[in-house]
């Protein structure tokens, strides 16, 4: 129906680059003016003074995961966009989502009638994929998805990049495109969802990444960090505490770094002037992570 807003929806596992496509699409002629939905696990974002910058509205859904939950705040955000305007809605679900329970929630809240669903997007991190290809987990949530994009294959040699992609087709995945650094040609989207039809035929997974994570947002506004010592502290915290993900920004003297760091990488870049100074950390005991456990890593 031509009265009705274009809906995308944007998936991944924790660090695959999911924020980062989302800052990409909302640059490009296409999306316009768009909206976006971030939904973060913790109860802070960190992501979302970038993307503020981008859009004409941003809504945060913070401390769940919006698959797990009632969905009602999402239904809710909804349809007051719908109310404001036209322009694209961008959803981008927290690592931890099933993306068909996100469409089940959606289709609870008639979400339908005013919205049309245009693509179901999801990013893997092409730099921790296996060899032999994704986790089941993973796999589930990739053969749902109309387009598989695929990050950071910038950190894998050429020969192990084709091999990837060899391998995620040979699993069934039909749509699969390259990514760099959130950037990748529109023109090779699928040309409609089919997710809709996917879901009547699969029932959603049970997700149990959630109840088996936690987080914790520490301020590190009085420490001073160096991008070397970041390196080292989530090297040490990541095998200490069973971290999955820590992203955020500390401070030295007047530099302010960036941190985005998965099990296998960490990117430190230069931070912007108005990011908070806190860290987001997940994982198994993410919770036990407080200011002092940063101290005392840092000697």
């Amino acid at each position: 129906m031509n009265d009705t807003i274009a809906l995308y929806l944007v998936n991944g596992a924790l660090g695959a680059g999911k924020t980062t496509l989302v800052d990409f699409l909302v640059q490009q002629p296409e999306f316009a003016g768009a909206r976006v939905v971030e939904n973060e696990f913790a109860s802070e974002s960190i992501d979302s003074c970038t993307l503020a910058q981008r859009v004409d509205e941003l809504a945060t859904i913070a401390g769940e995961c919006i698959c797990c939950s009632s969905g009602q705040e999402l239904i809710d955000i909804l349809h007051n966009f719908a109310i404001s305007g036209k322009a694209p809605v961008i959803i981008e679900s927290t690592g931890v989502a099933n993306t068909l329970r996100v469409v089940e929630k959606l289709l609870a809240g008639d979400i339908f009638e005013q919205y049309d669903l245009k693509q179901s997007l999801y990013v893997v991190d092409g730099a921790e994929a296996r060899a032999d290809g994704l986790a089941k987990a993973l796999l589930a949530e990739a053969q749902a998805a109309d387009t598989v994009l695929i990050s950071k294959l910038d950190l894998l040699t050429e020969n192990d990049r084709q091999q990837l992609i060899e391998t995620l087709l040979q699993q069934g995945l039909t749509k699969v495109v390259m990514m760099d650094h959130g950037k990748f040609d529109l023109a090779q989207l699928a040309s409609e969802s089919r997710i809709l039809d996917y879901l009547l035929l699969h029932e959603p997974a049970e997700n149990a990444a959630e109840d088996a994570l936690n987080y914790s947002v520490v301020d590190v506004a009085e420490l001073a960090i160096s991008a070397e010592k970041i390196e080292k502290i989530w090297a040490s915290l990541r095998d200490k505490y069973a971290l999955r993900r820590m992203k955020g920004a500390v401070v030295e003297g007047d530099e302010i770094f960036h941190i985005e760091a998965t099990p296998q990488q960490i990117r430190v870049t230069r931070g912007a002037a108005d990011e908070p100074l806190k860290l987001v950390v997940i994982g198994e005991r993410a919770r036990e992570i407080t200011s002092a456990v940063i101290m005392k890593e840092l000697g």
